[in-house]
């Protein structure tokens, strides 16, 4: 188990039930200490991405209004993000299980269950262990109005769902890539014979000149006609490209090399 605190991000749909819930995890156990509490998968994929300090487990609904809990851990284990992540929701588990699995989550809880079994998930995935309850994918209230509004959004499941250890899991999800791409770019970069190439996608390229050119995140969002989820990765991305630690390093670099040309930006 790991030593003194245990640090949660919380993300929760409604507004309300995350006023009470962090309070109530808190009260678990006093190790556990809430770094932050949001109510969006984009939100919690820029905490756990861009700032500091990030939280050793992330307690998330699997219903956001923005996209599937099961979508946020599956964007954050795919850039190699370490927290050990509980999913919490009060539709049947059996609906998200086998998905969340497959996402690199090391839990399910049914929200009727949390005052039961989410301090040992929590403590489970702050070591980066799965944890095997009953709640793995055959418990929970059976709403079953909801469930056939989730329809769309649900795996098919039969049989209780194996989750992986968080290694497991970023084993299986991470881009691997990234880090080859990273130091392709840095050995290009040192190489006095020949300019730079220039490691970033034209979407990365967008992106950043956006951002250098005074644009918010959900402004970049409605340009590109995504969301502010994938314009996160993008971002995340370029910096991992540009061996970048913040957004403005990577706005720096670029723009030194000539990789983007604000001058030239037009919405």
């Amino acid at each position: 188990m790991p030593q003194g605190h245990i640090t949660i991000g919380l993300v929760e749909n409604d507004p309300y039930a995350l006023a009470l819930l962090r309070p109530q995890i808190e009260r678990l156990d006093p190790q556990f200490s809430i770094l932050w509490a949001v109510s969006t998968g984009a939100k919690a994929i820029h905490h756990c991405l861009f700032t500091s300090p990030r939280p050793q487990v992330l307690v998330i609904d699997m219903g956001l209004s923005d996209m599937p809990g099961t979508r946020v851990c599956e964007i954050l284990r795919q850039h190699g993000c370490t927290a050990g992540m509980v999913g919490i929701t009060a539709l049947p588990t059996a609906d998200w299980a086998t998905r969340l699995a497959a996402c690199g989550g090391q839990a399910l809880i049914a929200k009727d269950r949390i005052s039961d079994n989410l301090r040992p998930a929590i403590i489970a995935a702050a070591a980066g262990q799965a944890y095997q309850s009953e709640d793995n994918g055959t418990s929970g209230p059976e709403h079953a109005g909801n469930a056939e509004e989730h329809a769309s959004d649900r795996p098919v499941t039969g049989t209780t769902a194996i989750y992986p250890s968080v290694q497991e899991a970023i084993n299986r999800l991470a881009d691997t890539g990234q880090g080859e791409v990273r130091s392709a770019a840095t050995a290009t970069a040192t190489a006095s014979a020949r300019p730079p190439a220039n490691p970033l996608s034209p979407r990365q390229q967008q992106v950043l000149t956006a951002y250098a050119a005074g644009e918010t995140t959900g402004q970049i969002a409605k340009t590109l006609h995504t969301s502010n989820a994938t314009v996160y990765v993008h971002l995340h991305d370029a910096l991992a490209r540009l061996g970048a630690t913040s957004k403005i390093e990577a706005i720096d670099i670029a723009r030194k090399n000539g990789w983007i040309h604000v001058e030239q930006y037009q919405q």
